[in-house]
């Protein structure tokens, strides 16, 4: 028959009858539990309460006042705040309370060790009516605690995605979120354009450290051109880790001695340097620092701080997006607001020029109906004119190639033309002209190589003051040719002219002259149709040169269709619509006065 057991083995019982065995078990349990008296001394402590104090073992704890070991600690609640001694389990323990419990955090004072996170229990012990002694339970939740601010950080960082904010505020914010909890230091760093980098967002719990960083910022602002973790970050699209920052690393960083000490004064310890990175392209880093704290960064942390990298990337993009569709926006308005008043006038012209020609009644002066016609014909020309910009800029915006009209050009002619157009109407400012002896011929659009000279040369004149000089030059290069426009105006800082053909943008040096920034984005756009490519230098102060290259031939492209007669007569009225818009501005007024005078006649 088998056995049955009916009780302990034999084993069990004299184990279970032995203190060494029981006390064995205490000094290994995983919990620190503490023993205290009636009059809160400390009589026991294990192993992992030894260690969590900071001590090696239970014997080296016990040769400590408890209140000198517990003055190792600033001890705060689940809120956060500082935990008076009166609210300790134990002390509560001991004036009666049964079994008090509480979450509490031990922030080491020298900043030795990481936080530690315990729920503590304490249980009072009672013989013959009396309290014997209070055992404190302090179970370990580090790992939860600090899984529990993570999300709650992440949860923080997700609403301000959502925020449609000024971004660098956001990025603030962000920053400001992150810390202390995941970093004692938050930097953000986005790269501009140009090359250079923009540091939007700096953020540390301690007024006077952020004093420090935005000395050494003014002192020591970032330098694109040398070696960094933000370089690297850039270059590689991947985040770098360093666990351990010590001086000697702090010291290479360095530009010179008195830049190694404040960095060493900000006591860095250990980083991670973060992109922010949407739709495949890194926009800028998030540095992440531990300094006071003890916490060092390892690959355990990526996951979550990429997480959050991730997340600012979605709000610099949504707001750079948010941007763009604003510029758009306003573009759409500002040039329909200026098509329409642009169109407005010499269609109201055109009607009246038409209604004077038709009141003539049969016999009167032949000269004057002859004029009303041909002044409504060179405005209708202006009128085709423009009606063909707003188409060129609606098929520019919707990324549809613009119907060409190639043929054999001579840019020397066109040049000398367009240098011509412009004299009488910039009386006060020389336009010369310097080509080659020799035709410089091209397969291109005459009429889109006109309106990109034009835009050059109004900017050349705007920016330019009385009695300057603007100079056309026009000479072969290599199998194409080039046009260029020189002015000796305010000129455009260097770090400026990547983006200077990029819609809305303006220089710095524009000052209050009139413009919205749509000119040079509209000339590099028609341009790059033609198969052309337009250049810029420039020196603040000593003026700016745009240059045209042009291809011996433009591309094939989109055909311009068979238009109107009065459309396709655009080019042989070309010496009437300079007639027509070289006028002063006296000659202007004087014959609107006239035309006023017939219209009412």
């Amino acid at each position: 028959m088998r056995r049955v057991n009916a009780g302990p083995s034999e084993s069990a019982a004299a184990w279970s009858q032995s203190p060494q065995d029981l006390e064995e078990v205490l000094r290994l349990a995983g919990d620190a539990i503490t023993v205290q008296a009636p009059d809160g001394s400390l009589v026991y402590a294990n192993r992992a309460a030894a260690r969590q104090m900071g001590f090696e073992d239970a014997a080296e704890l016990m040769k400590h006042p408890l209140p000198e070991v517990i003055g190792q600690f600033r001890l705060l609640d689940a809120d956060g705040a500082v935990m008076p001694v009166e609210r300790l389990p134990g002390r509560r323990a001991m004036l009666g309370e049964p079994d008090p419990v509480e979450v509490i955090r031990f922030q080491r004072v020298d900043g030795d060790a990481e936080d530690r996170w315990s729920l503590v229990r304490a249980t009072p012990v009672h013989r013959d009516g009396q309290l014997y002694a209070i055992i404190n339970v302090f179970q370990d939740i580090t790992a939860l605690k600090r899984r529990e601010i993570e999300l709650a950080t992440l949860s923080r960082v997700g609403e301000l995605v959502g925020e449609l904010a000024d971004y660098q505020t956001t990025l603030q914010s962000l920053a400001q979120n992150v810390v202390p909890e995941l970093a004692d230091w938050c930097v953000v760093d986005l790269f501009e354009p140009a090359g250079g980098i923009n540091r939007v967002a700096v953020a540390h719990v301690d007024p006077a450290k952020l004093r420090m960083a935005e000395e050494l910022e003014l002192r020591y602002s970032a330098d694109p051109s040398s070696p960094s973790a933000t370089q690297a970050v850039k270059e590689s699209g991947e985040p770098q880790l360093y666990p351990e920052l010590d001086d000697q690393m702090i010291t290479q960083a360095a530009r010179d001695d008195e830049h190694a000490r404040l960095l060493t004064a900000l006591g860095l310890r250990s980083m991670v340097a973060l992109p922010l990175a949407a739709r495949g392209k890194v926009l800028g880093v998030m540095t992440l620092i531990e300094a006071e704290s003890a916490h060092r960064y390892s690959a355990a942390d990526l996951p979550l701080v990429m997480d959050l990298a991730r997340r600012a990337g979605v709000v610099i993009d949504n707001a750079r997006l948010l941007h763009e569709t604003n510029d758009a926006i306003r573009m759409r308005d500002d040039f329909l607001a200026t098509a329409s008043h642009d169109m407005r006038t010499p269609i109201a012209t055109i009607l009246a020029y038409l209604q004077l020609a038709r009141r003539q009644r049969p016999g009167g002066d032949p000269s004057r109906f002859d004029g009303y016609l041909e002044r409504a014909e060179r405005t209708t020309v202006r009128l085709a004119r423009l009606v063909s910009e707003l188409m060129d800029v609606c098929l520019i915006r919707a990324g549809q190639p613009l119907p060409l009209a190639v043929e054999a050009v001579d840019l020397v002619a066109l040049v000398e033309q367009a240098a011509r157009e412009h004299r009488p109407l910039t009386p006060s400012h020389s336009v010369v002209v310097e080509r080659a002896a020799e035709p410089v011929t091209v397969q291109t659009d005459a009429a889109r190589i006109e309106r990109i000279l034009d835009n050059l040369l109004s900017n050349a004149v705007k920016y330019s003051g009385e009695g300057s000089t603007v100079t056309l030059r026009v000479a072969r290069d290599g199998d194409g040719a080039c046009i260029s426009v020189t002015d000796t105006g305010v000129g455009i800082p260097a770090e400026e002219l990547p983006t200077i053909f990029e819609p809305f943008r303006r220089a710095s040096t524009a000052g209050g002259a009139p413009g919205v920034g749509l000119g040079l984005a509209g000339a590099r756009q028609v341009g790059q149709q033609l198969g052309a490519r337009l250049e810029a230098v420039s020196e603040p102060g000593a003026g700016s040169t745009f240059t045209l290259h042009l291809p011996a031939a433009a591309p094939v492209g989109h055909l311009e269709e068979p238009a109107p007669e009065l459309i396709r007569a655009i080019p042989d009225a070309r010496n009437e619509r300079i007639a027509d818009e070289s006028k002063s501005q006296q000659q202007i007024e004087r014959e609107e006065a006239e035309f006023k005078r017939e219209a009412h006649a």
